[in-house]
Parts: C-alpha cells; structure tokens; sequence
C-alpha cells in the first residue's frame, strides 16, 4: 500500500511499565473543547485487514511546532492509573504550518484498550492528555488527504480536490447523500436524540483507492470497500467558508435554538434581505449595540460547535454542539467508555452525553434530555436574548 508522503511513519514497541499518576476516569478533559487551549490533538484509528493505524493531528495554536512533545502510552481501561509507554521508532518528521500530521501502526487488539497521546510544552512544563479506545471491531476503514496530509477532521470543503483512500488498497463505493439533518432537540424536550443508523443515499459512485475526489455537491459522503458491512468512513462535505456562518441563509438555521416560532417564521420569510433579517434581529435584543453583540458571540459559539463536533451533521445540530453553543465550554469533562458528562458549575446542572455511534459516525454522542434542564435553559437563552454573555 502506498501512502502519503507527508507523514511519520512508526514502528510500535512496548517499554517498561510507568504511569501519569491519574486514570482517565478522573480526569477533566475540558481542554478538548477549548478554543483558547495552546494544542490540540486529533486522533482518528483506522482498521486495516491485520493492523491498526492510527492517524493523527497535532494542531500547535501558540508558539513553535517544535516547543512541544508528543508522547504515547497504553492503559487497559479508564480506570488504570498506570500504563505502558508506546515507543516510537524510526520516526521521520514533517510539519505543514503549524500542524504536525503522522501515524502509529499497532497490532489488532484482543480485548479494548486506551492510547493515550500526552503533548507537552517543552517552555512551561504544562501537558495535556488526548486519548482514543483501540478495538478490533472499530468500523473506519480509510480516510481522505489533501498534499499536506490527512484530514482527521470530520468535514471536507466543496470544490476542494482530496484523495481518497482505502485501508486495504480497494476500490471505494460511495453512497451521498442530500439531507440536511435538523438541529437537536432541547434539553428538556420528552423525545429522546438518536444516532441515524440507516439513511438511503440520493447516488452511488465508485472511485479507485488513491483516486482523487473534488465533491461539487454539499451533504453526507459514505466510502466503503463493502457496502454490505458495517464498515466504511464518512465526510460532510460543507461550503468553503465552514465552520463560519456568513450569509444570511446560513445564519438563520441556529437561531432556531434562541427564537420563538414567530420570529423565526420572519427569518425565514427574510430570506436574504438582511433589512428585513435585522429588523427580527432589533425585536430580539432590543437595541442595535445589544444586536451587535448577540450576533457576534452567538455566531463565534456556533463556529466553535462546529469545529469540535461536526461529524455527519454540522456541529451546532448535534446534542453536544447545542450544548456548546447555548451553555458555552463546561467547567468539567469526564469521560469512559459510554458517556461522556459536562458540568456547569455557575448554573449547577450536569448533561450526560450516551455514546450512540454508526457507520456515519462511531463517536456520536446522544444527551440525556430530562425536564429538569427547562429552566436552566430558558434562563441561559434570555441572557443570550439580551446580549448578556459571560
């Protein structure tokens, strides 16, 4: 198989036992969803026929690539205080801007198991800690690139030309698919979120494994070796400005989350007069300094739901992107092998995120709705109401 050049390329081995001192089960993961946090850490496992790989991102938001180490290790389970270094070999690095981009290549696990990836500034001594399960059944089986290397991120631009590839060098069948999700349902709301687990594509097309793939059209991508299994790798394919919001057309949408039925209905009878756009706007805030800021933090909020949770749909319809964009960054993230939960300590409530993945994608996360979270939420969407942003 042939792969791009712009990666490291690893052998794995196992070192002597050491640990961090902290399992993942009592960590706060917080910085994950933090736009001001110096790094990030993308992480996207592949399966191969006999291998994993692993692919992956180091996005550096503050100084040099080079003033930062990235190491791995790896623990059994969420619980595990201790693990096992993941030594990497013969390593060849390569740096697009400020991105480092490479891969690990593991064995087939028998049993789950934690890789944890530590960055660490080599200025401060401060660390962060991302981490991926390993699975023998996890279902990508490949994965797009551009001539800077592969997309770990769940969205490709339209009219952008990408290279498609296959785990195990197969031709690709792919299933698109024109539907433009609706947003999450509230908090509070009776009817629980779901996971799409079948959807009926609008075409299918083939392409070859390194062929390249210029998508002219937006919505859902599906690449598959075998369109009768479970398995295959999945892209939304959003306007070039994305995750910004900047027509009026495209602001409309996420205001669903803030409006009553009313207004909403003139935004929409708006269309792209953004006179008519603004006069709703005024209604809501009440004056035009207020209507500035609302629309400022509001939108920045809905970008940031894009960036850290689109996967099959943007970010800011999914349950965790609603929850971002209304509540903001939570205090504290925890995580383990089901669930994912979110504090917010100032308004005293906790969302339990239950994770509902697909084909589409393996890890989307579903809320807990409960009635208790009505007053909480309408109380957070007046002062959002009223450009009151903390």
């Amino acid at each position: 198989m042939k792969f791009s050049l712009i990666v490291f390329v690893f052998g794995i081995s196992l070192a002597a036992h050491v640990g961090y001192g902290q399992s993942v089960a009592a960590s706060n993961f917080r910085h994950w969803y933090d736009p001001q946090n110096d790094v990030e850490l993308q992480i996207r496992p592949v399966r191969m026929a006999n291998k994993m790989m692993v692919r992956y991102t180091l996005i550096v938001r503050r100084g040099s690539p080079d003033k930062y180490s990235l190491s791995w290790e790896a623990r059994n389970s969420y619980l595990d205080k201790n693990g096992v270094p993941v030594v990497e070999k013969d390593s060849v690095l390569s740096v697009a801007g400020k991105d480092r981009r490479g891969f690990l290549i593991l064995d087939i696990p028998l049993k789950p198991w934690l890789l944890i990836g530590r960055v660490s500034s080599t200025q401060n001594g401060r660390s962060w800690v991302y981490f991926k399960q390993i699975e023998s059944i996890y279902p990508i089986d490949g994965w797009m690139e551009t001539q800077e290397g592969t997309i770990t991120e769940n969205h490709l631009s339209k009219n952008k030309e990408y290279i498609a590839r296959s785990a195990n060098g197969k031709k690709l069948t792919v299933s698109y698919y024109k539907s433009d999700f609706p947003a999450a349902l509230p908090p509070f709301a009776e009817k629980e979120g779901r996971s799409e687990r079948f959807l009926f594509h609008d075409s299918l097309f083939r392409i070859e494994n390194g062929g390249k793939f210029t998508p002219h059209a937006e919505g859902l991508y599906l690449f598959q070796e075998d369109t009768t299994a479970t398995r295959g790798f999945s892209y939304r394919v959003v306007k070039q400005n994305f995750p910004r919001f900047t027509k009026i057309d495209e602001l409309i949408a996420p205001l669903i989350l803030i409006t009553d039925g009313t207004e909403y209905n003139n935004l929409i009878a708006a269309k792209e007069d953004k006179a008519a756009f603004d006069r709703v706007i005024l209604g809501i805030t009440g004056d035009k300094e207020h209507a500035r800021s609302f629309m400022k933090n509001f939108f920045h909020n809905v970008e940031l739901a894009n960036i850290f949770f689109s996967s099959y749909k943007e970010g800011w319809k999914t349950d965790r992107g609603m929850i971002y964009l209304i509540m903001g960054l939570p205090d504290e993230v925890s995580k383990n092998s089901g669930n994912e939960i979110w504090m917010y300590k100032a308004i005293n409530t906790k969302f339990t995120f239950v994770k509902s993945g697909s084909v589409y994608d393996p890890e989307n996360y579903i809320l807990l709705r409960d009635k208790k979270f009505a007053d909480a939420w309408y109380g957070t969407i007046d002062l959002i109401r009223k450009a009151r942003f903390q």
